[in-house]
């Protein structure tokens, strides 16, 4: 159908007013590179970036950034109307009593379905992470919270929500994404990508919360001693049992109706007083007088002594070794525990006997006494053998190299006296050549033997003069 398009019933607007024919498209313009920055455009975008970094870095000095992430920073005077808290253990104590003593704190703990130990748990997880001195920067996040209490997020969320009711805990800054300066800045603190960051929270210390909390309890230990005292006195001044009605003391405690193990029985005082007091006693004796540490030498040579002979291990502490060793009268700064291991097997060797095993032995601690005490230990040690042997193959390796050294010097540099000896020796078999030369002999000719080469020496004064 005409006016239609493919077909279709509906006909397109202004279809039949187009052009036939499709104009060309315009050629796409061409791709000119942009011209290298000039060397004031360079300096501006360097100073620029320079700029740009020295305000990260002022961004995190100012918002005193610390640990492995981005904290969020706090506006100024947010702080200040915070009290600070009273330290780690004094903060959870008054928690403790303000959940278990007052009635909002359980009604606190009721609104949010949470029991006393989960809160406590995730107390104790924001105080780990609080400052010490202030109880503020709690900056670690719910999961990690979390983690280390032992509890799900939804419960931190439910135990957050407690401390905010009892004015133990006031959230600074809520977390939130990071914005592009933050993120830029976050890198720059730790090196690693970070998009979000936790909650800033801060731990007080009210004043109601603080006048709510007894004091601390004065020590146990305070406290005994006055009861030790007060049973003393009572014991000493003890009455005597009353009399009955025949007019005899009564031989029995139970006769004047009390029981021995009554509180306010006079034999339960006295043993209260004298154990109490014997205890102390022992007590004061072991913290006064305090065992010395052993020797360092000691203690090595106990435990060389049972690697190389597992047979001796104690079934005990190590120190029974040590001690052991020192009644055998050893001294460890001379025999190791490899040297008193292999004396032992030398004489154990001597003895024809075998070493026991493991197995049977059931006090190893008193076999290897009987075994010291039958050897004598004044001797050198093997170790002090050793170090002679090797001072001795010293000193004869010194001696050879000496030796040597000094042959090498007379074989390359003859000594004076050798010197001498062979200018005499040469001077006398010139002479005896002189004697001997025939006088038919001409001048210019050479006899032949063993001496021509003195007889052409003595021919040349200037040879001679030199030998001289």
């Amino acid at each position: 159908m005409p006016g239609t398009s493919q077909g279709n019933a509906h006909p397109e607007p202004d279809t039949t007013n187009q052009p036939t024919t499709t104009p060309s498209a315009p050629a796409p313009p061409t791709h000119t590179p942009a011209p290298p920055p000039s060397d004031r455009e360079w300096d501006t975008l360097v100073a620029r970036a320079t700029a740009a970094v020295d305000t990260l870095h002022s961004l995190n000095t100012t918002t005193g950034q610390r640990g492995r992430s981005f904290t969020l920073p706090v506006p100024d005077g947010t702080q200040a109307r915070i009290p600070i808290w009273s330290g780690r253990t004094i903060w959870l104590r008054q928690l403790r009593h303000a959940l278990t003593t007052t009635h909002s704190g359980r009604e606190a703990l009721r609104e949010q379905h949470i029991s006393i130990d989960r809160l406590m748990a995730v107390a104790a997880a924001h105080a780990h992470y609080a400052d010490s001195r202030t109880g503020r920067s709690v900056t670690a996040s719910r999961t990690t919270l979390a983690t280390r209490a032992g509890v799900s997020v939804s419960t931190v969320n439910r135990a957050r929500r407690v401390l905010r009711t009892l004015g133990a805990a006031h959230e600074l800054v809520r977390g939130r994404t990071l914005t592009h300066a933050e993120y830029l800045a976050a890198e720059l603190h730790h090196g690693g990508p970070q998009h979000r960051a936790a909650s800033v929270w801060a731990l007080s210390s009210p004043a109601a919360l603080v006048a709510t909390t007894p004091r601390t309890p004065p020590r146990r230990r305070h406290r005994s001693r006055a009861h030790t005292r007060t049973l003393r006195y009572r014991v000493q001044h003890a009455r005597p049992h009353t009399t009955t009605a025949a007019g005899t003391a009564s031989a029995r405690p139970q006769a004047d109706g009390r029981d021995t193990l009554s509180p306010g029985s006079s034999v339960q005082e006295l043993h209260l007083s004298s154990g109490s007091t014997h205890q102390r006693a022992r007590a004061r004796t072991h913290t006064t007088h305090r065992s010395q540490p052993r020797p360092i030498d000691l203690q090595r040579a106990a435990a060389t002594l049972i690697a190389a002979a597992p047979a001796v291990t104690p079934h005990h502490h190590i120190g029974t070794i040590c001690d052991v060793l020192t009644r055998a009268g050893i001294d460890t700064t001379r025999w190791s525990g490899r040297d008193i291991a292999h004396h032992l097997t030398r004489d154990t060797i001597a003895r024809n006997w075998t070493w026991p095993t493991t197995c049977e032995l059931h006090s190893p601690t008193g076999y290897l006494t009987w075994r010291l005490r039958h050897i004598d230990w004044t001797g050198p040690s093997p170790t002090e053998h050793a170090h002679t042997a090797r001072k001795q193959r010293l000193r004869e390796h010194a001696e050879r190299a000496a030796a040597r050294r000094r042959q090498r010097q007379r074989q390359t540099i003859a000594s004076a006296e050798h010197r001498a000896a062979m200018l005499a020796q040469c001077r006398r078999t010139l002479t005896t050549t002189r004697s001997h030369t025939p006088a038919s002999l001409p001048r210019h000719t050479e006899p032949t033997g063993m001496h021509s080469a003195c007889i052409t020496t003595s021919d040349k004064p200037h040879t001679e003069a030199r030998l001289d």
